[in-house]
Formats: C-alpha cells, sequence, structure tokens
C-alpha cells in the first residue's frame, strides 16, 4: 500500500485519534464509525484539495482497514475486563440521578458552553411543568471530557442547579451517587469547580456493534447480494453498504447474523448458483435449503459459493439468550433509534435499559422467541413505565418499574421466554 501525501497526513492522524476516541466509547457501529471518520478526513483537509483524488482515497482505504484494527483490539481487549467496568457504574450512576430528580447526560455537546445552553433549556421546561416532578439541577460530561477520559485522564463531571443556592448541594448529591456506585470522586466542595473522576474507560460493544469485518484474503469467496426493502424506513445503512459484489467474509461477519426479520437475501455466487435466505431468531434459513447458525455462517456459507455442499446437521435454536429489540430515544444526543428489530443478547439488553435517555417518549421493545413482548417507556417525571400488550384482548398490562427492575424483566424475557412483570405486583390494564 502506497503512503499518503504529506498534506493528507495530518488530516489522517487526526481522523484515526477521532476513530479510537468513537470506538472506546461504546456507542455506534462500524459502519456509522467508519462514515463518521470519512467526514472527518475530509472536514480538515486543505482548501484546494480534491476529496476524489487518489490520494484521499488511499488515505479512505488506510482509515477503513485502521477502523477495523481498532474495533478488533477493542474486541480483545474487553475479553479480559471484570463484570462491572467503570463505564457500566458511570452509566447507572447517571440513571440514578436521573431517577432522583437530577438532569443526567453522558457525552453531551462538544464543549461547556454547547451543553450547559442545552440543559439549561431543557431544565427550565422540565420545571414548568406544573404537575411534573421538580428537576434540581443537572450532571454533565461533554465530549471534550470524554476524549480525555478515553485518553487515561480524569473524568471531568460538571453540574448546575436549578437555584444558585443549591450548586452545591447538587454538587454534593453527584459525587455521593457516583461514590455509591464505587466511582472515586475528587472534588473539595467548591460548586465552581467540576468533579474529578480517575477511572478506567471501558465501554463494552455486543452484537453488531462490536462487529468488524476483518482484513481481506487473496482468493475468498464472493458474492453478488441484494436486500429488499421491506417497508417505508429504507435499507439501513450497515445493510445497504453490503449489497453488489461483497465477500462472504463481510457478509456473514457483518450483516447476516443481525439482518432484520422482515428482510429477504438473495445470493448468487460465482458458479450460477442463487439462494434467499432470512433471518428466523437465532438460526439463518435458507429457502428450501438448510438452517444456518447466524453465529457460524461463514463457512457453510463460504462451501456454497465455491460450489461445495451444505452440511449434513441443520442447526437448532435455543430459544434463550437472545431477544429482538427495537427502540428510540427521543433525548437530543441520545442513542437513536433502531426502527427495524434487531437480535440482542442478554447482557446487551440489560445494558440498553441504562443506556436509554429518561426522557419524556423514550421506548425500546424486546421480543422473545417465542412471542412474549416487554415494552418500557420513559414518562414525565423520569417515570419508567413497562407493560406487555395483549393484541388478541386489545390491552396492555403494566406498572411503573424503577431501573433495576426493569433490567430483572428484561433478563427473565429472554432467558426464560416470559413476562414477569405479574411478580412485581399488581398491574394496570390500559385498553387500546
Amino acid at each position: 500500500m502506497s503512503d499518503v501525501c504529506e498534506s493528507t497526513r495530518h488530516p489522517l492522524t487526526t481522523a484515526k485519534e477521532a476513530v479510537n476516541v468513537r470506538v472506546a466509547s461504546g456507542r455506534e457501529g462500524f459502519t456509522e464509525i467508519l462514515r463518521h471518520a470519512g467526514q472527518d478526513l475530509v472536514d480538515v483537509l486543505e482548501k484546494d484539495q480534491d476529496p476524489d483524488s487518489p490520494e484521499v482515497r488511499e488515505a479512505l482505504s488506510q482509515l477503513h482497514d485502521h477502523v477495523d484494527r481498532a474495533m478488533a483490539d477493542h474486541a480483545h481487549r474487553q475479553r479480559r475486563w471484570p463484570v462491572r467496568t467503570d463505564g457500566e457504574r458511570l452509566t447507572r450512576a447517571f440513571r440514578a440521578l436521573d431517577e432522583s430528580g437530577v438532569i443526567a447526560r453522558e457525552e453531551f455537546g462538544c464543549c461547556d458552553g454547547c451543553a450547559k445552553a442545552a440543559l439549561n433549556g431543557e431544565l427550565a421546561t422540565r420545571n414548568s411543568v406544573p404537575s411534573g416532578q421538580a428537576v434540581r439541577g443537572y450532571a454533565f460530561y461533554h465530549r471534550q471530557d470524554r476524549k480525555n477520559a478515553v485518553a487515561g485522564g480524569p473524568l471531568v463531571v460538571r453540574f448546575e442547579a436549578s437555584h444558585p443556592l443549591r450548586r452545591a448541594a447538587v454538587g454534593e448529591e453527584t459525587a455521593e451517587t457516583l461514590r455509591a456506585h464505587g466511582l472515586t470522586v475528587d472534588w473539595d466542595g467548591d460548586p465552581d469547580r467540576g468533579l474529578l473522576i480517575p477511572m478506567d474507560w471501558s465501554r463494552r460493544r455486543f452484537g453488531r456493534g462490536a462487529a468488524f469485518p476483518g482484513p481481506a484474503v487473496d482468493g475468498e469467496p464472493m458474492v453478488r447480494v441484494s436486500f429488499n426493502d421491506p417497508g417505508s424506513y429504507g435499507v439501513p445503512e450497515w445493510i445497504s453498504r453490503y449489497e453488489g459484489r461483497v465477500s462472504v467474509r463481510e457478509l456473514s461477519r457483518m450483516v447476516l447474523p443481525w439482518l432484520p426479520r422482515s428482510f429477504v437475501a438473495t445470493l448468487s455466487s460465482g458458479h450460477g448458483q442463487t439462494i434467499v435466505l432470512e433471518r428466523d431468531f437465532d438460526l439463518l434459513r435458507v429457502h428450501h435449503g438448510p438452517a444456518l447458525s447466524r453465529e457460524r455462517v461463514e463457512e457453510p456459507l463460504s462451501r456454497w459459493a465455491v460450489g461445495a455442499v451444505w452440511p449434513r446437521e441443520e442447526a437448532r435454536s435455543s430459544h434463550a439468550g437472545l431477544l429482538e429489540v427495537n427502540y428510540a430515544d427521543t433525548a437530543e444526543e441520545g442513542m437513536g433509534f433502531v426502527d427495524y428489530a434487531e437480535p440482542l443478547e442478554t447482557a446487551a439488553a440489560r445494558q440498553l435499559v441504562y443506556q436509554l435517555t429518561p426522557a419524556k417518549g423514550t421506548f425500546a421493545v424486546f421480543t422473545a422467541a417465542n412471542g412474549e413482548v416487554a415494552q418500557m417507556m420513559w414518562e414525565s417525571g423520569s417515570l419508567l413505565w413497562m407493560e406487555s400488550p395483549s393484541p388478541a384482548e386489545g390491552v396492555s398490562r403494566g406498572r411503573h418499574v424503577t431501573l433495576p427492575e426493569a433490567e430483572e424483566m428484561v433478563r427473565v424475557l429472554a432467558e426464560e421466554g416470559r413476562v414477569a412483570l405479574a411478580d412485581l405486583g399488581e398491574l394496570r390494564t390500559t385498553s387500546w
């Protein structure tokens, strides 16, 4: 691979540094990180430099390889992490603040000024609702704080109060909540100083968020792929990127294990054979062919692509440890949305309960292999409602829950295939 020219070297270095931070944050998947990285590169090119020049194309190719290596390194490191990381403690502490009446936001805004402007507005709006829960203040850290923490420095958590006289009290409450979740806080009580948290920045990646294609291999099996477009949302970027002629490696590692259940993939090999497949929970079913494991599809698909036969034994479903999940985070700079439900392992689904911002209207729908459904939605005043719909009766049965209760409901649904809300107490029935 040729070297990039000097005028492209600095933008490439800058983009690579941004990639490292994005990968460490645990948010977004390979495709989204690569898109942001390409934009970061183009944004800092010299004004007279052609973004379509061979030098820039070479830099983009190197950037692709860098994202791949960064994701692979992250996956290797997280195998050695403890059961509960500092990053997970931080998120749980922030959600506890939300529930207690202090707005808490992670990776919020590009800088202190932008973050405070947005949060001051949210604070005023929340406190203007007569029937709503009084909000005492807010705590946050912005993207520059995240960058510093990823590099090994302490994380700065900043805070403000609804009244100037309450600033120190909000700071103390924030510090105590962080400590209660196992984090060390350095703060002298000065309301004009942020809280310093020395921490090991560790954010786990799961499922599609942890997937990476790996390096290309000379002579590897290739196929031509097309996907149907089943609805009004369009084909997601992480799927459309791998349409056309792609390697079995990329298709098997980046798309098929998470193919939305409403999608159908049509694959054509160089030997003139065509198959149609779709995902059925934890299996990939080939029309008029075998059922394949969604986690081990690369080998049998590679054999088919070069003209060999399918495996004699079909894969079997475990019916546990996996949920179909779609969600929408309504908060500014929140988790975004997933329109087509994606499969999440139990640990990832439990983590999502805490990652979603407690903003009015934020919701998630969890569906088990047997069709049992539990769905949660944040209401005004940081109240969390969880219910199970019964389409046959035209009703839903649910109750308000705490975050730990919601997490346990998701675990039971994934592992046992049942909605356990009634175990928490009396349910309220709502007709549609």
